[in-house]
């Protein structure tokens, strides 16, 4: 759709407008990139542009401004553009880690989450997402008459246990931890929550009391895994402090994370390690003065998830990429690290 002058004058244009978070006109492009053309051919081809929906005009006598399509031209050059992976950073990662002693993955997520927001000032963003794991076994440890630690295991080396308030006979734990693996076993949390909302509607009546209650606490459990974790919302405080309905609407979103794990879930169906979704590209208004920024992490050949920022449109794409792509790799390497252990 593009010329290879539209092209160039569409990134240039982009880049001054990130810069400066004004409208850019064609003498300003003509200057500061010092081009051999003219002005008002810088003109025409900016109109140009604006036809085809790369760009827009806020105002009949300002310069120009990316739309959200132009916008994704830009980012897809700054991937382009980008180098070799930032080994330093993520070895300064790992280190800071290890001399702070964070071992617990939760810990470890909240502390590269409070990397990004602080190395980016904008709003750390990370979320398991662990649908894909397969079952290894299933545990229950008796910890006193009425409490039993849920255990289950996933591959590759993946745990989640709970603590429930349920009463079963010493010699009937065994047998049930027993059946629920073999029942469960190779099989994703998918289909284990599907299998296990299956039954709890179709339960009979005399297997009711334990039954319930034990498919129950399994279906809670699972559901804890895929979760958001934010870090650094004062960072949109500070975005939008001069526009309190804005800032309203964006921090009622955040709190609704299950809106959020729904977004990434959808980048998680794309074939991409990182990527940049535009807020106009999602369902939901209060977003669309944002981009968020994501890379996966991963658990041995499994997706764990993904981890970035939230910041506005007009951020520095091509400092903010490479970060959350490195901070996602020191976080697989963490991870995998552990689960050999």
């Amino acid at each position: 759709m593009l010329t290879e002058r539209e092209r160039d004058i569409l990134l240039k244009v982009t880049e001054l407008y990130i810069r400066t978070g004004e409208p850019v006109g064609s003498r300003t492009v003509q200057k500061v990139f010092n081009m051999k053309i003219s002005p008002a051919t810088i003109r025409n081809v900016m109109a140009d542009l604006e036809e085809k929906g790369f760009l827009y005009q806020p105002h009949t006598s300002a310069g120009r401004i990316p739309t959200d399509k132009g916008l994704k031209v830009y980012i897809t050059h700054q991937f382009l553009k980008l180098g070799k992976e930032n080994n330093n950073l993520v070895n300064q990662l790992l280190n800071y880690l290890s001399q702070n002693r964070v071992t617990k993955t939760e810990d470890i997520l909240m502390k590269l989450l409070d990397f990004l927001q602080n190395s980016t000032g904008y709003l750390g963003i990370g979320a398991s997402f662990l649908e894909k794991l397969t079952v290894k076994d299933i545990n229950l440890i008796k910890i006193s008459d009425d409490k039993i630690l849920l255990v289950i295991a996933f591959y590759p080396d993946y745990i989640v246990h709970k603590l429930i308030n349920l009463s079963i006979p010493e010699g009937e734990i065994a047998k049930i931890s027993k059946e629920l693996s073999i029942k469960f076993k190779n099989k994703t949390i998918s289909q284990i929550r599907k299998e296990l909302i299956e039954e709890i509607n179709t339960i009979r009546e005399e297997f009711a009391k334990l039954s319930f209650k034990l498919n129950s606490q399994i279906l809670s459990a699972l559901n804890g895994i895929n979760k958001v974790e934010l870090y650094g919302t004062s960072n949109i405080v500070n975005i939008l402090a001069n526009d309190i309905e804005k800032l309203k609407s964006i921090l009622e979103i955040l709190e609704e994370k299950n809106l959020l794990l729904d977004i990434l879930t959808n980048f998680l169906e794309e074939d991409k390690e990182t990527n940049v979704i535009l807020g106009s590209e999602t369902k939901y208004k209060e977003l669309e003065p944002f981009g968020i920024v994501v890379s996966r992490f991963h658990i041995g050949d499994k997706n764990g998830g993904v981890i970035g920022i939230i910041g506005p449109k007009r951020m520095n794409y091509s400092k903010i990429i490479p970060t959350v792509e490195n901070v996602a790799k020191a976080f697989t390497i963490i991870l995998n690290k552990q689960f050999k252990k």
